[in-house]
């Protein structure tokens, strides 16, 4: 049995991945994702909350991203360690996004 050479089109897979029909369908699951994290974002001013959008470009290999504009966003989705005076955490781990995007299902 002989080994096989294979060789990657690299270009062709760029193509596809930064096409109009799989740009369209990325944005739309992305969409969904980021409605469901803004529907399950906690609230205190609503900023955060407002602030999850879909980033209306792609990257270079075609991901599509959902991101929020607040810069403690990161506080919000992983927590801190600051305690009350009981040993309570003042800031849990939320995991808006990550959850939004599990829930969001299929293959991302």
């Amino acid at each position: 049995m002989a080994l096989t050479d294979i060789q990657i089109d690299e270009e062709a897979i760029q193509s596809l991945a930064t096409g109009h029909e799989v740009q369209a369908d990325l944005k739309d699951r992305m969409g969904r994702v980021a409605e469901l994290a803004r529907q399950t974002a906690p609230v205190d001013t609503g900023a955060y909350r407002a602030s999850i959008h879909v980033n209306p470009d792609h990257d270079t290999d075609g991901s599509v991203h959902v991101d929020t504009g607040v810069h403690y966003a990161i506080y919000i989705e992983y927590g801190t360690r600051q305690t009350d005076r009981t040993g309570r955490l003042i800031h849990p781990a939320r995991h808006t996004l990550g959850n939004a995007l599990d829930a969001a299902g299929g293959d991302h």
